[in-house]
Formats: structure tokens, C-alpha cells, sequence
């Protein structure tokens, strides 16, 4: 495509001659030789115009002139190599920044779920569940008959799929002979097939599985790869789940990890109904798992809509089966109780990521969007100050036949340059930050860029380029060719209307910087109160870990928990030692309504009568670290012969038990089934989150209670708490080696994960505002240094002619000083509705903190005072005959 017919040495004698030939022409005309040569040049036209088109016959054009542009863009920019440096690393900054945060927004708000045809998938919601139920949730959970009934049916939803996780957190597995914790998941038979999830080794479950109840499990990719190191040998291994033997059938397709956003599931096991594999790790109730427990709801449901039936049609089909269904087993409705009322909710994505992380997401991307606009306009900035000085570059090509198609191809060009290589810099910025927001996050879904965020940070990257190539051009052309001939050099990049445009742009850069400062001020400032926000306990030197083991009975369960604390507590550095049935600072709680005294208690201004329960083992409270203001604690004496007894909080003897001695009172459970003498009353402290307000609790002994499920283990230790784990390991495994201990991890840790969202948002809103202020300060001092550039000539008279040195430096700081004022009184108002936007996301500070503002003024005052030094120092050491002489 590059072969030629003629070479240019040819064409061009051709040229010549044809010249020639009409300058002869001219000569006979009468015209002397100066005259003829002239006319037969303006008959003939621009000669490298010629020759360029000669060049390009039989080639490809437009990429010959690409290709071209790019090669000249790439020595223009090695000649600027701190422009081209500065101008990439601020891309890259801006937009992986962008492109990480829209990575994490992308997978927890916008992704569907890795099925088929997930528009067609609905989440199963209720209200007014009946009376005399329990709950895991009032909104989405139901019990075994509901989805026994609605599975059968199938003019709605076809089919229905029925889920719960085998513990509240993770649950004991062990392959071979090394224990381990898992996330597990009990399901229907048409969990796979139901959902259109294939499964790549092995085979995924039926209905007859489901009614069989086999003990068989397919297991996730993840966990495969994780556990097993994808050995294709792993069908027919069996694990031990719960002490329980379940042989592995299949592995799940890569990308499937659950319907449950809160975390990734490892393994699935059709509906079981061993108590060792009880929905939610819960103990049997009198002898009754969820499958044969119609009081408690305790599974989460989704259904697929049968084909050709709207959402609509089936809920109005569904409607009467379930409120009919919701009574089976439990006898008639109430005398005027509610009827619970079906809902069906869009299944696209995980549930409970928009109420969780949806808000701070969108605050996060505002702010972050700004960061990507701070970016841009510094990078346009800095490409019009370059074009400025190569005005007259720009002039001569025009004076030469260059047209503005030509000059707008070369500006694309560097543009396009720049924007690859910031692209490629901000792809691989995103990834590493795209894992560190999971991280911190806790968010175990898969975050792996899909085809929607490469769009996205294409769409910008196209923006990019577009924008640093079209708005220079009016720079470049607007001296025209006339420029190279009639300006001098101290003079010719000097325009009134350009300077003021770039001031404007700092000016709103400094207000945007501003809002990000006092946003991420009002952030930090909410995590450092919650923090320091006191706990209520001596969190310092406690470790908590969980154990599952396999009991069958009460008295099994109450003598394995009592040796294995007394082995604990036999281990070197251990101070004390109990147990609990709800880990606290875990978001978990059991609430409902309690007896005093054999009746519901009357509460004063409509307070609620919920109270919050736990069952807990002897030296609790000495343990934590809980002061014990009236009675006494938990102890070993108390036990399943002993009189029963409880502990309550001082909002407990405060709202129940006011202006009385609240020792000797009976509590209980509203059903009257468990009572028990207050003998302890403990100072309120935290128990579900840091940022929680108390509320009225009780707690129960664990020896008095017919628990035989799950608890957790809290221990007090001297030293680093978490070297004691291996000790506690060993001694746990002499119990039983099938145990792991499940989520092992410091007191601290554990209330640090319930402001896990909190301390996401500080940490990135201080980064944004951190990058804002540089990015700025480099727009600013790009700004001036530009201006100063441009003044040489006005400062070299200035100072010819008196000017002090400190008068120089006034000038050019009055500038910035000037700056600064303008985007701090733009800024504030908006930082003012930014604070107010965060309302709902702050602790202990209020949206027009003080503190918050004065800090970021402060801040981007210095700011610019360092931005405007080096430009001022340069003005100042100007000399003033060398300036004049360049003019």
C-alpha cells in the first residue's frame, strides 16, 4: 500500500519544468522575469501542497497522517517531559479513581445476579407475619409449610426456591484430618436448575435430593480453587460438616457464590434435616428443626415467574395460597390480628446492598466525580498554557499552508497519547484499588471489572481526549499565521482573556477543593468520635472465637461447654473466661417482650417494651470488663438445679423497674415459659455496634437454658491476645479434633467491623480531599508560573524602574491570595449543602461543624501560599536587563 509509481525527486523535476514552461509563457506575454516566475507560481498554487499530495496518492491517507501526527505528537512531548509526566499522572489519579469507585457501585448496586435471566427472578417479602411466630427477619424470612405450600403451586412462580445459611457466620467443616470454618447453605432441590446456574464439574441437585434429604454438597469455584486447588479429582471426596459426612457432587459455575450479598458461600447441601445441620446453626426447639417447626420462619425464598405471567398476575395469584399457607400448623388467626400480606421484590441483585452501601456509594461517586473534574480542568489547563507558548509554532505551520484540520489532528493526537498512556496507568491504579475498597468494605462478592466499568472508563477516556484536543485549538489558532511575523517573543503568548479564564478555573477548582475538604473533614471527624466513643467495658486483651460442636442434649451441651472452659481457663496468660450465646459487636440480637413479675410491664410516653436477651456463662461480666452496680454476677454455681436467675441493664431497672430495687424481681420470656430472679444489675455499655444507643437487656445462664447450639467463646488474656489462639485451638480439638474455631479475632476487631462503612467513607473522602489539594495546588501553580512567564517583560520594567523585590513577590501572591478568596467564598455555601447531604452519616459532629471548615480554609490557604512560592521566587529573581532584552 506504500508502493509508488514515481519517487518525489521525479514529481518534483515535473514541478519544475512546468514552472518553467509557463514562465516562458508569461515572458512572451510581455512580462519580465520577477513577474512571469510570480504568475506562473500563483496559476500553478502552493507547490508543498502538491507534494504532500503526491506523497499520499496510492496510500491510506488518513492512517499515513495519523501515523504521522502520532510520531510528531510523540517528539513534542519528549521535548516537555514534566508536562507530559505531570499530565498523565493526573489522569491516572483522576480516573482510577473514578473507575475504582464505579467498579465496587457497579457490583453491589448496578450487576445482576450471576444466573439466568435474572429479570425474570423475584425475592419472596412479607408483612404482619402472624402471632406467636419468631423470625430471623419480619420482611423476608418464612417458615418450612409456607414454602412447602407455594412449591407445589405453580401458576406464579415456577418454580420456588427456598435458602437459609447453616450458621449466622460460618460453620465447622473438615476435609481429611484439618478442621476449618466454611460458608455453607441449605436449599431446595431446584437451587441450580431453578436459577439457570450450570455447574461445570459433576451435577447439581434435583427435587428427589431435596425430598431424600441426601447428604451431598456442590461447592463453589472459589472454594474449589481456595481449598482443593481445583483437583478435578474432588467429586466423591467427602466433608465433614458439623461432624456430619457430605460427599461432594459438583462444582459450581466460576462467578456463582450465593443469592447472599453479605458473603461469598463455599458450599450447598440440599434441605437437610439432621439438627447438626439446622437452618442458621439454631438448636433444635423441643426436639424440632425448621423443617417440622411451623412457629419459626426461618428461610428466605426466591422464585422464578412462570412464563408469560407478570409480576403483577402472580402476586395476585400467590396471594390467597399464602395467606392460607401462613397458618398451617399454628391454628386460626388472632381476633384482630393482621393478615400478613405477600410481596414480591425485584431479584437482580444481592439483597440489602442499596439499604447498606447504596447511599455512601452515590456520596462516594459525587465526591470522586469532582476529583475526576479537578483532574480534567488542570490537564486542559496545562495543554492551554503549553499551546499558548507554541503560539507561534502554531502560526508559522499556518503561515506554511497548514489548515485547521491539520492543527486539530496534531492536538488530537498528543490528547489521544495522553489519555492511553493516563488510561493505562489508571486501569491498573483501579485494580489494586478496586480490592483494597472490598477489603475494607467487607464485601466478599466478586468486585472483578466487567464490560460495564471498561465501558464506563472508556466513555471518559473518549471524553478526555476529546476535551484536551478541541480546547486548545482555539488557542492554537487564535493568533493566526500574521502572529510569527509582527510579535516579539516577550509578547506574543500574552492574552488578557485567556489568563482570566484559567484564573476562573482555579478559582472553582480551590471551591470544589473546599467541599472535598470539609466533606472529608466531617467524616474523619465522625470516625474519630466512634472510636474514641466509649464502649461501656475493658475492650483491651479480649479474643472471641466461636465453636459449633455436635450436641445431641442439653446435659451433653452444658458439660461440654463447662470442660471446655475449664481447659481454657487452665492455659498460661488466660485471666478469665466465658461464653455467650450472641457474639457481641456482631449486628446480632434476640429481641421481644419480657414478664416482670409474671406480667408485661406499662411503659411510660410510649417507650417500647423490647428487650434485648443473651445467654451467657459464669464470670461474664468480670470478663468483658462490665461493671456490676447492684448484685452479683453469672457464677458456676449457678446451674440447671440451682434457682434460675438473671442479670438485667440499668435501662432495664430504669424503664421496668423505676424508683425500686430491681434485686429479686422476677423476668421471663412472654411466653412464660423460662423464669428467672434479677440478681445482678450491670452499667449499659455497647453490645450490637459502636454507634448504637442502649436499650433495655437481660441475660440469661446458659446452664439454665436448654441450649445446645453453637456459642461463642470470650476470653481475657495478658499479652497480644490473638497468640493465645493456637493453645485454644489445641484444647478445643482434644474435645473434639473435628472443631475449628470460627472467626477467631480480637474484642476490638469485632466492634471495629460494625463501622466497617464508616471507616470506608473517612478513609476515601480524606484520600479524595487529599488528591484534590494536590491536584489543585498544581493547577495553581501552573497558573501562575504561566503568568509570570508571560509578565517577564512587565516585571523586568517594573523592577527597572524601582520595583523592590518584596513588591514582586506581593504581586504575584496577591494573585493567589486573590484566588483562594474567591473559591473559599464559593466553596463554603456548597460544603454547607454537602454537610447537610451527609447528615445521616455522621456521628457526634454536626453538619456545620466549625472545626470541619475552619480546617479546610486553613488548608487550602497554605495550599496555595506553597503553590505560589516557587513562582514568586522566580518572578522575584528576575533580571531585569535580560528581560528587556528579550523583548
Amino acid at each position: 500500500m506504500f508502493k509508488r509509481k514515481r519517487s518525489a525527486e521525479d514529481f518534483a523535476e515535473e514541478i519544475k519544468a512546468h514552472l518553467e514552461f509557463e514562465t516562458d509563457d508569461w515572458k512572451h506575454e510581455g512580462l519580465s522575469d520577477d513577474e512571469a516566475r510570480r504568475k506562473a507560481r500563483r496559476e500553478f498554487g502552493n507547490v508543498q501542497v502538491a507534494r504532500e499530495r503526491f506523497y499520499l496518492k496510492d496510500r491510506w491517507a488518513g492512517l499515513d497522517k495519523l501515523l504521522r501526527e502520532i510520531r510528531f505528537a510523540l517528539r513534542s512531548l519528549r521535548q516537555s517531559p514534566g508536562f507530559a509526566t505531570t499530565a498523565i499522572l493526573t489522569l491516572a489519579l483522576g480516573i482510577g479513581a473514578n473507575t475504582a469507585v464505579f467498579s465496587v457501585m457497579n457490583a453491589v448496586l448496578l450487576r445482576s445476579l450471576p444466573v439466568a435471566d435474572p429479570d425474570r427472578l423475584v425475592y419472596l417479602r412479607t408483612s404482619n407475619p402472624p402471632r406467636g411466630t419468631g423470625t430471623i427477619d419480619t420482611t423476608e424470612t418464612f417458615s418450612y409449610s409456607v414454602y412447602d405450600v407455594l412449591r407445589r403451586q405453580s401458576q406464579g412462580l415456577s418454580p420456588v426456591i427456598a435458602y437459609a445459611p447453616l450458621s449466622g457466620s460460618k460453620v465447622a467443616v473438615r476435609y481429611e484430618s484439618q478442621p476449618e470454618e466454611a460458608e455453607g447453605d441449605i436449599v431446595s432441590g431446584t437451587f441450580f436448575s431453578g436459577l439457570g446456574v450450570k455447574v461445570i464439574r459433576g451435577r447439581g441437585f434435583s427435587e428427589e435430593d431435596e425430598t431424600n434429604h441426601a447428604a451431598i454438597a456442590v461447592i463453589s469455584y472459589r472454594y474449589w480453587t481456595r481449598r482443593f486447588a481445583r483437583n478435578p479429582e474432588v467429586l466423591g471426596k467427602t466433608l465433614y460438616v458439623n461432624g456430619v459426612a457430605i460427599t461432594i457432587v459438583g462444582v459450581s459455575a466460576e462467578g456463582f457464590e450465593g443469592v447472599e450479598g453479605s458473603g461469598s458461600t463455599d458450599f450447598w447441601i440440599p434441605l437437610p434435616i439432621r439438627p447438626e445441620l439446622n437452618a442458621w446453626g439454631n438448636p433444635p426447639d423441643d426436639g424440632k428443626v425448621y423443617a417440622t417447626n411451623p412457629h419459626w420462619w426461618c428461610l428466605r425464598l426466591i422464585g422464578r415467574l412462570a412464563p408469560d405471567v407478570t409480576r403483577a398476575q402472580a402476586l395476585a395469584q400467590l396471594q390467597p395460597v399464602f395467606q392460607r399457607a401462613a397458618y398451617v400448623g399454628l391454628g386460626k388467626p388472632m381476633e384482630g390480628e393482621k393478615p400478613p400480606i405477600l410481596n414480591l421484590d425485584d431479584a437482580k441483585s444481592f439483597p440489602g446492598y442499596n439499604q447498606q452501601y447504596g447511599n455512601p456509594l452515590r456520596m462516594l461517586m459525587a465526591m470522586v466525580g469532582l476529583v475526576l473534574l479537578i483532574a480534567l480542568t488542570n490537564v486542559a489547563m496545562l495543554l492551554m498554557a503549553r499551546n499558548s507558548a507554541r503560539q507561534r509554532e502554531f502560526s508559522v505551520r499556518q503561515a506554511l499552508g497548514a489548515g485547521r484540520g491539520e492543527l486539530l489532528r496534531q492536538l488530537l493526537a498528543e490528547s489521544l497519547i495522553l489519555v492511553s498512556a493516563g488510561g493505562a496507568l489508571a486501569w491498573g491504579f483501579a485494580e489494586m484499588a478496586t480490592r483494597l475498597l472490598g477489603s475494607w468494605a467487607q464485601i466478599e462478592s466478586s468486585l472483578a471489572p466487567d464490560k460495564t466499568v471498561l465501558l464506563f472508563t472508556l466513555g471518559v477516556l473518549v471524553f478526555a481526549a476529546l476535551l484536551f484536543g478541541l480546547t486548545p485549538l482555539r488557542v492554537a489558532l487564535a493568533g493566526g499565521a500574521e502572529l510569527a511575523l509582527k510579535t516579539s517573543a516577550a509578547t506574543s503568548n500574552t492574552d488578557a482573556g485567556k489568563s482570566r479564564t484559567g484564573r476562573i478555573i482555579v478559582a472553582l477548582q480551590m471551591a470544589l477543593c473546599v467541599v472535598l475538604l470539609v466533606g472529608g473533614g466531617l467524616l474523619i471527624r465522625t470516625l474519630r468520635n466512634l472510636e474514641n466513643t466509649p464502649l461501656g467495658m475493658k475492650i483491651d486483651g479480649l479474643v472471641v472465637f466461636g465453636v459449633q460442636p455436635n450436641i445431641q442434649s442439653v446435659p451433653e451441651g452444658t458439660a461440654f461447654y463447662a470442660s471446655l472452659m475449664n481447659k481454657l481457663r487452665a492455659l498460661p496468660g488466660v485471666e478469665s473466661v466465658t461464653i455467650m450465646a450472641e457474639r457481641i459487636g456482631s449486628w446480632w440480637s434476640d429481641n421481644g417482650d419480657m414478664t416482670v413479675d409474671g406480667k408485661l410491664p406499662d411503659v411510660a410516653n410510649g417507650s417500647s417494651r423490647t428487650v434485648r436477651s443473651n445467654v451467657a456463662g459464669p464470670d461474664f461480666f468480670r470478663t468483658l470488663g462490665v461493671p456490676v452496680l447492684e448484685g452479683r454476677d453469672f457464677a458456676d454455681s449457678d446451674t440447671a438445679t440451682s434457682p434460675h436467675v438473671g442479670i438485667i441493664n440499668e435501662q432495664f431497672a430504669k424503664r421496668f423497674l423505676p424508683n425500686q430495687n430491681p434485686l429479686g424481681h422476677l423476668i421471663g420470656t412472654d411466653d412464660g415459659r423460662y423464669q428467672m430472679t434479677v440478681v445482678g444489675v450491670v452499667k449499659d455499655h455497647k453490645y450490637r455496634s459502636i454507634d448504637e444507643e442502649p436499650i433495655p437487656m437481660a441475660w440469661y445462664m446458659y446452664a439454665q437454658i436448654p441450649m445446645t447450639g453453637g456459642m461463642h467463646v470470650e476470653m481475657r488474656v495478658h499479652g497480644e491476645p490473638l497468640a493465645i489462639l493456637p493453645s485454644a485451638r489445641k484444647a478445643l480439638q482434644q474435645l473434639n479434633p473435628n472443631l475449628p474455631l470460627i472467626r477467631p479475632m480480637t474484642q476490638r476487631d469485632q466492634y471495629d467491623l460494625t463501622i466497617s462503612n464508616q471507616v470506608l467513607f473517612a478513609r476515601l473522602a480524606g484520600f479524595f480531599g487529599f488528591l484534590a489539594v494536590v491536584l489543585v495546588a498544581t493547577g495553581l501553580y501552573g497558573t501562575l508560573a504561566y503568568r509570570v512567564t508571560t509578565r517577564t517583560a512587565e516585571i523586568g520594567v517594573r523592577m527597572a524602574v524601582g520595583a523592590r523585590r518584596g513588591q514582586v513577590v506581593w504581586m504575584i501572591l496577591q494573585d493567589s491570595l486573590l484566588l483562594t478568596t474567591a473559591g473559599v467564598v464559593m466553596g463554603v455555601p456548597l460544603a454547607m449543602l454537602v454537610g447537610h447531604a451527609l447528615t445521616s452519616s455522621l456521628y457526634g459532629v454536626k453538619p456545620l461543624d466549625a472545626v470541619s471548615y475552619l480546617l479546610a480554609v486553613a488548608g487550602v490557604a497554605v495550599v496555595a501560599l506553597i503553590a505560589s512560592a516557587v513562582p514568586a521566587g522566580r518572578a522575584a529573581s528576575i533580571d531585569p536587563m535580560r528581560a528587556l532584552r528579550t523583548e
